[in-house]
């Protein structure tokens, strides 16, 4: 193999090594690959918050079927009794939900639905009942609305600063793509340039 093939097989393999790297560099920086690397880590986020608040109101939730039941067994036995703690379970149930709407919604849907289906049918007691679950529904409502206010709230930020990352992101991979192409153009000129001067040289 003569010299000059040589240096023509060089050039011809730092070219191929270059597009290699350009294209990988692009498919890196190439925006829509940047928004789906920012989605994941967004989704990963959004997904370990709304595990920390299932976990909460999966306690919560327990704790306040235990207490309904108590209120059931105890209306069985004594109305007066029953009359108490239905009275008490709102401000129960708003003491253990606070600043946590979830749980106050799963809270309220049982203990609605225990309260109707536990309790005998008695007219004081349907009226007691209905107290209970009009009073559940008075505090749950501002708390579900607070929460769904916080919520957005909480997720407008994350969302925006997510964008903003995307666009500098991909404003800085343009810009690095730019200067490496340059670069490289330029390296591969002057291979070129010194592979024909070699050519000519040995001619």
């Amino acid at each position: 193999m003569t010299e000059p093939e040589r240096i023509r097989r060089e050039i011809e393999g730092t070219q191929r090594n270059l597009s290699t790297d350009v294209n990988a560099l692009t498919e890196k920086v190439t925006p829509g690959r940047i928004v789906e690397r920012r989605i994941g880590r967004m989704r990963t986020a959004v997904g370990n918050a709304r595990d920390r608040v299932m976990g909460t109101a999966s306690d919560h939730a327990s704790t306040a079927g235990d207490k309904v039941g108590s209120v059931a067994s105890n209306a069985q036995d004594k109305m007066s009794s029953a009359a108490d703690a239905v009275s008490e379970a709102p401000q129960s149930i708003k003491r253990g939900t606070q600043g946590n709407p979830l749980a106050a919604g799963l809270i309220a849907f049982g203990a609605g639905w225990l309260v109707s289906s536990l309790l005998p049918a008695s007219e004081p007691e349907r009226r007691l009942a209905g107290q209970a679950t009009d009073l559940a529904r008075e505090h749950v409502a501002p708390v579900a609305q607070h929460a769904a206010e916080e919520l957005k709230e909480n997720l407008r930020e994350p969302v925006q600063q997510a964008a903003e990352s995307v666009k500098s992101e991909a404003a800085d991979a343009a810009s690095t793509v730019k200067d490496e192409a340059q670069s490289a153009t330029g390296d591969v000129t002057d291979r070129a340039q010194q592979a024909r001067e070699n050519v000519r040289s040995q001619s």
